[in-house]
């Protein structure tokens, strides 16, 4: 006999320790060293919480106000969308009320990692005005991670749709992170076809 499920609604897990480690950090962060360094700051917290050695954050830019915090939650969410981008972006959709998040102001989404094939495209799709990275795609693929097909261009297309980018933002405090990230691997049966492939 057929069992016929019934789905109701999609949560993203948020981690328990995020709500906790927003409690009593500035409200509002003018420099692009103290927006970065704070979502490096996530992305270290999140490595001791069992999380990717990733994390990102949504800012508002006239106000230089945190919108919302996100982080890679991906092994132990138990899901591949759990990127820190996707978790971000959709924190601050759902603070704002908007899917479009254009419409509701200007914001800049910085991440500790220039995103991945996924990322890229929620973060075109969300409306932010501005795109701030601090270690290389390639710096995450040096110690095992896949981050996917992405166009070559990637950086002038965002350009082209209206999103400023700026790299390399206290890459090597980022490149910290990534290195002394022991935990798993995710997308293992992405690099076995590639080198079976090669």
């Amino acid at each position: 006999m057929r069992v016929v499920k019934h789905w109701t609604t999609i949560e993203l897990p948020i981690p328990d320790w995020l709500n906790t480690w927003a409690t009593g950090i500035p409200q509002t962060f003018p420099e692009i060293n103290q927006r970065m360094a704070l979502v490096i700051d996530l992305a270290r917290t999140n490595v001791q919480h069992g999380g990717g050695p990733f994390a990102a954050a949504v800012f508002d830019q006239r106000t230089d106000e945190l919108i919302a915090p996100g982080v890679n939650w991906v092994v132990p969410g138990k899901s591949s969308l759990l990127h820190a981008e996707v978790m971000a972006l959709a924190l601050a959709e759902q603070l704002l009320g908007s899917y479009e998040l254009a419409g509701q102001g200007s914001f800049e989404l910085v991440t500790s990692v220039e995103p991945c094939c996924q990322c890229l495209g929620v973060l075109l799709w969300s409306g932010v005005a501005a795109l701030v990275c601090g270690a290389h795609s390639e710096d995450a693929q040096a110690i095992g991670f896949n981050e996917g097909p992405r166009s070559s261009n990637w950086e002038t297309e965002l350009r082209q749709n209206g999103i400023r980018v700026t790299r390399e933002v206290m890459r090597p405090e980022a490149i910290e992170v990534l290195q002394s990230y022991s935990g798993e691997i995710y997308n293992s049966h992405l690099r076995a076809r590639q080198n079976h492939s090669d």
